[in-house]
C-alpha cells in the first residue's frame, strides 16, 4: 500500500460539464505526491462515466459512487476517508480551480498545524474578485468561527492531517438544515484545545461565486471556467493575480493596524481622563481637608468650645426628659 503525502477529496452531485477542470487543475500540481478521491452523491450517472473515465487515464484517481445522501452528501466523504491513504487531507470543489502550487504551499502550512487554510479569493461574474482574509493562529478568530455564524474559508482552501481527523468523535456529516456543511466541520476542529491552527496568507485557489452565477445556466458556467482555465494556464497571469491579492491583503492589513492605533488611542484617552477623574476629585478631598483643619484650629472654634460643650449636655439631658 502507498501512502501518499496527501488525499484530496473532490465531491459531486450534478452534471460533469465542470469536473474536468476542477480535475485537471488537481493534475497539473507542482506536488505530484497525492491520492484523488471523486465523492460522487448521487450525482447523474453521465458524471459517474465521466469521473471513471479520467480515473482510466490516471490510477491515481478513484471514483467513490453513492446513492443521493442527506444534506450535501458529507456522510459519503467520511465513508471515502475511511479508505485514505494520505498524511494530510486537502479538497476541492468541482466548480474551483487550483493554481500548480496549491498542494505544495498547503504542504508547508501543515508541516506547522493540524488544521489550517490558505486565503480563499472570490471571482465575481463581471471579474472583480475580493479576498476573505482572517487567521486561524489567532484565539479571537476562532472564538468568532465557533460561536457566531462566521467563515472565511470553504473546503477548497482547507487542509489537514488525517491522524486529527480519525481523532475526531465524528468527521464529515450532515449540517443541521439551516447551517453551513463548511462551518459545521470545522468547528469539530476548532472545538479541540488539544489542536493546533494556522493560515498562509497566500491565494492558490479561485472560486467563481456560485451565489453570484444562480441565473447562469451550466453551459454558461462551463464557457467561463475553460476562459479561466485558459487565463491562470499563463503564469504571468497568475502572478499578476497573486500580486493583487496580495495588494488587497496588505492594505486590509494596514486598515487594520489603524484601527487597533485608533482603538488604543481611545482606550488611552480613557484611561487619561480616569485619571484627570480621580485627581480632580483627590485634590478636592485634600482642599475640604484643609478646609476642616482649618476650622479646627481656628480660634472661634477655641472660643465656643465651653458653648459646644454645654450644648452637648442639654442634649443628653432632653434626651432623657419623659414627655
Amino acid at each position: 500500500m502507498t501512502h501518499p503525502r496527501f488525499t484530496v477529496l473532490l465531491p459531486v452531485n450534478r452534471p460533469p460539464a465542470l469536473l474536468p477542470f476542477a480535475v485537471e487543475s488537481v493534475l497539473g500540481q507542482s506536488l505530484q505526491d497525492f491520492e484523488l478521491f471523486i465523492v460522487c452523491d448521487g450525482a447523474p450517472q453521465e458524471t459517474v462515466q465521466e469521473a471513471e473515465k479520467l480515473a482510466g487515464r490516471d490510477e491515481r484517481i478513484r471514483v467513490f459512487s453513492f446513492p443521493k445522501g442527506e444534506r450535501h452528501g458529507e456522510a459519503h466523504r467520511d465513508t471515502a476517508l475511511k479508505q485514505a491513504n494520505g498524511k494530510f487531507v486537502a479538497q476541492i470543489g468541482d466548480d474551483d480551480i487550483w493554481f500548480p502550487e496549491h498542494l505544495s504551499e498547503l504542504g508547508r502550512l501543515l508541516q506547522t498545524c493540524d488544521f489550517g487554510n490558505l486565503l480563499q479569493a472570490e471571482i465575481l461574474p463581471d471579474g472583480a474578485f475580493k479576498v476573505h482574509i482572517g487567521d486561524l493562529s489567532d484565539a479571537d478568530t476562532r472564538r468568532k468561527m465557533l460561536e457566531t455564524r462566521w467563515n472565511f474559508f470553504g473546503p477548497s482552501t482547507v487542509g489537514y492531517s488525517l491522524e486529527a481527523y480519525q481523532s475526531l468523535d465524528v468527521g464529515w456529516s450532515p449540517a443541521p438544515p439551516d447551517f453551513w456543511t463548511d462551518l459545521f466541520m470545522w468547528r469539530k476542529f476548532l472545538a479541540r484545545p488539544d489542536f493546533t491552527f494556522a493560515t498562509r496568507p497566500t491565494v492558490q485557489c479561485i472560486k467563481p461565486s456560485a451565489v453570484h452565477r444562480q441565473d447562469m445556466s451550466l453551459a454558461e458556467r462551463q464557457g467561463e471556467m475553460m476562459a479561466l482555465m485558459q487565463r491562470f494556464a499563463d503564469p504571468a497571469e497568475r502572478q499578476d493575480f497573486q500580486t493583487s491579492c496580495n495588494e488587497m491583503l496588505i492594505s486590509h492589513l494596514r486598515s487594520e493596524s489603524r484601527q487597533h492605533a485608533d482603538n488604543a488611542a481611545r482606550q488611552t484617552q480613557t484611561v487619561s481622563a480616569q485619571q484627570g477623574k480621580i485627581r480632580e476629585l483627590q485634590a478636592e478631598l485634600d482642599l475640604q481637608k484643609r478646609r476642616y483643619d482649618a476650622i479646627l484650629a481656628s480660634s472661634s472654634w477655641k472660643m465656643t468650645a465651653p458653648f459646644r460643650k454645654s450644648g452637648k449636655l442639654l442634649r443628653k439631658l432632653l434626651s432623657k426628659r419623659p414627655f
